[in-house]
């Protein structure tokens, strides 16, 4: 583990996750209400659960190749594995992107 600098892979690579959700946020103040996390270990709460199911928000990220867990009808976790490379956050992140621009 240490040899593979997963820890330090973690804290760039979340830093850029958290970013990257922070920006979508600030396109869509209306639907995403908070984002937080810690390393790669992320969430995004939405509005108003009766429009902005955090189901359908998973579901539409999981056809789109991205797992994701709703909690609490209004929150969606993301935990991307410790080796993802930058890319594959930005494929990750236009996912979300995509998926909250068509709720």
């Amino acid at each position: 583990m240490v040899d593979a600098n997963l820890a330090e892979n973690a804290e760039i690579r979340g830093a850029q996750l958290m970013n990257n959700l922070k920006d979508i946020q600030s396109h869509y103040p209306d639907k995403i209400k908070e984002v937080r996390g810690k390393g790669l270990l992320t969430a995004f709460e939405m509005f108003d659960e009766k429009h902005l199911d955090g189901h359908k928000v998973s579901v539409g990220l999981m056809d789109r190749g991205v797992y994701a867990k709703e909690t609490h009808h209004t929150t969606v976790r993301l935990a991307p594995a410790l080796t993802i490379e930058s890319e594959q956050i930005e494929t990750l992140s236009n996912a979300v992107k995509d998926v909250v621009a068509s709720l």
